[in-house]
């Protein structure tokens, strides 16, 4: 096992191809290529976890300038699960999430979690109902609102409404992050009736 922190390819698309590829600006582009992701070639296996950072770095920037950090990065959390879900291996997993509701649904992110990198561990410390309290080893950014982002958004996926993502905690790399729900209908396809125009 490398002992380096390794943020897999899969990740990378997720982001910075599937989510924010279109949306990215020239100038993000460029910035983005200068601290070593060029999204003009084939993506590298891995990349560093401070290389992912830099990334974020600016792509929050470039995608949110009007926004503080913290609620850039919390944006860009909740993009990166929806490219995710774009992905062969997205795919596979949030078609579970919408049957299993929210609170089964966080016993599956420590495996979700560990398929983007080579190091992450994720526990989920206490659960109710409509809440829990979730330890995460490494949130791979500058503060936890990124994972914040990226939690608030599975359990969306899930089914729940109402949901509220708050680190309670952070030393700088691992964080406590207590989530609440209100329990809401999980989301079903959408009919739809009448003739097709």
């Amino acid at each position: 096992m490398p002992s380096e922190k390794l943020i897999f390819a899969q990740s990378v698309e997720a982001l910075f191809v599937r989510a924010l590829g279109p949306h990215l600006t020239r100038e993000g582009r460029q910035r983005l290529k200068a601290v070593g992701l060029d999204l003009s070639e084939s993506l590298r296996p891995h990349y560093t976890v401070e290389q992912w950072r830099g990334f974020l770095r600016v792509a929050a920037q470039d995608a949110y300038p009007a926004l503080p950090p913290h609620e850039a990065l919390f944006e860009l959390g909740a993009r990166y699960l929806q490219g995710f879900r774009q992905t062969s291996v997205g795919r596979a997993s949030m078609a579970l999430v919408t049957h299993l509701g929210p609170r089964r649904t966080l016993e599956r992110v420590p495996y979700n979690v560990r398929a983007g990198n080579n190091f992450n561990e994720v526990r989920v410390e206490e659960s109710t109902q409509d809440s829990a309290t979730l330890w995460m080893k490494d949130v791979t950014a500058d503060n936890p609102y990124f994972a914040a982002g990226f939690l608030a958004e599975t359990l969306r996926c899930a089914g729940a409404g109402q949901v509220r993502v708050e680190p309670i905690a952070f030393d700088g790399t691992a964080a406590t992050f207590r989530l609440t729900w209100a329990r809401g209908a999980a989301r079903a396809p959408v009919a739809v009736v009448g003739s097709r125009g």
